[in-house]
């Protein structure tokens, strides 16, 4: 296929030279995605309607060695359903898929490849439990995982460090957050991520309950003892733009070339009719502090539209964003109205300069990417300098498009055959 160099809103290119630099992939903190090789792409699909959360239709996986060229990705006949085993709501690292599978009892370890679901290992929860596709995690090596989500009454946050080789549990705990806060109920998962540079943990999390503080907490955690060492919170946002599902689906936070942790916050419009009406503003902590950075509010443009759904950092201080905007994408008049939310073609792609917050659309052949159904998918990451981007039309079939950071070059990648609904890409390694 003839390759077309993307087109922006303005007569420059946003993509120059030198914009890019290193990926960051949070997942695998001392490898450069830039040189990982030996990949291949599992593409989610259901034959319905809905997906994500709360879904019952069936959610069937395909194996591809590429997502450029001209293809058309059919499922008839091919792939693998899923459905009576394992979520889409996954943790990913290496060959791996790691849940809570359909049996909700057990925590395992999974690879889907050749027309089959592989169960590498299982193993049944001991003292503490976790709701199904309801938890938050974070890897602290590279075969140290830590799992956590609000306890049973969700008065309370509980972990879980598992030995991703054989599947051990080596520790378990709760954080005892209640004697740090006054919190009276948790959010359900709550967000996790480890910051390697000083050996930090920091967990993100929320109050629920009625008449709850509308702020965001940021506990900094010692990830051998598991103490949380310092409590920090903000007013900029109402909660986390992950809450309830940590990261098992989407991308919900990300560091920066300089190890700076930005965070998606959700805050309701006011006069909103639906409780989803939401806009968002990103926060930030510093690398080696243990505080908001109270100087930094990010998508702070001007108006309270845009929805962050997911967000990935694509180098050069600049975030690829996946966003809900019916007022900018043509389904409501009025963001405040419930018109226009939910399963309607509301979201699109854009790049957020992190300096200066300024939001650029993706577009190709002049004309922004078709805009998007799905709140529950995450149908774009960024791979061996390249960035790609699904998307999921109303009136034409679903495909990826991919920007490579060194040609300056935006290609059409494969399609999706009609009849699926398109909810997510990743990237395995082969060995």
């Amino acid at each position: 296929m003839r390759k077309i160099y993307l087109l922006v809103i303005v007569a420059t290119s946003i993509f120059v030279g030198g914009l890019f630099t290193a990926c960051s992939n949070d997942d695998e903190p001392n490898r450069n995605p830039d040189e990982i090789l030996g990949v291949h792409y599992d593409i989610w699909v259901t034959p319905g309607q809905s997906t994500g959360m709360g879904s019952n239709d069936a959610i069937i996986v395909q194996n591809l060695k590429s997502l450029e060229g001209d293809s058309t990705i059919n499922f008839k006949n091919t792939g693998v359903d899923v459905t009576a085993k394992l979520y889409q709501e996954s943790i990913i690292k290496g060959m791996y898929y790691y849940q809570i599978p359909k049996e909700k009892d057990r925590f395992g370890k999974y690879q889907i490849i050749n027309g089959q679901i592989i169960t590498v290992k299982e193993r049944p929860f001991d003292k503490n439990t976790y709701k199904d596709r309801r938890y938050t995690h974070a890897w602290l090596a590279n075969n140290e995982l830590v799992v956590m989500a609000a306890n049973g009454e969700a008065n309370d946050v509980v972990w879980t460090k598992y030995n991703t080789d054989n599947m051990t549990i080596e520790a378990e705990g709760s954080l005892d957050l209640a004697k740090k806060t006054r919190v009276k109920q948790y959010s359900t998962s709550g967000l996790a991520t480890y910051r390697a540079s000083d050996n930090k943990l920091i967990y993100f999390f929320c109050e629920k309950a009625k008449k709850a503080t509308k702020q965001v907490f940021a506990a900094f955690i010692n990830p051998t003892t598991m103490a949380v060492e310092k409590l920090d919170s903000t007013t900029v946002g109402e909660e986390m733009a992950g809450t309830a599902y940590g990261e098992l689906l989407q991308d919900k936070r990300f560091f920066d070339d300089n190890q700076n942790l930005y965070l998606p916050l959700l805050s309701s419009i006011a006069g909103a009719k639906s409780a989803t009406s939401k806009y968002s503003r990103i926060v930030r902590i510093n690398n080696g502090e243990e505080k908001f950075d109270k100087s930094y509010i990010g998508m702070n443009t001007g108006t309270n539209n845009g929805k962050i759904v997911t967000c990935d950092y694509v180098g050069g201080n600049k975030a690829l964003l996946y966003i809900q905007d019916p007022e900018h994408t043509g389904t409501s008049k009025d963001n405040r109205l419930s018109k226009g939310w939910g399963a309607n073609y509301n979201c699109y792609y854009a790049l957020l300069d992190l300096s200066t917050n300024v939001l650029k659309e993706f577009t190709y052949k002049g004309k922004a990417l078709p805009y998007s159904s799905g709140t529950f998918s995450q149908r774009s990451f960024i791979l061996n300098n390249k960035v790609f981007i699904g998307v999921n039309p109303q009136d034409s079939p679903a495909c990826v498009y991919v920007y490579n950071k060194r040609t300056q070059e935006l290609t059409k990648g494969i399609t999706i055959a009609t009849g699926y609904q398109f909810t997510r890409i990743t990237h395995i390694l082969d060995k």
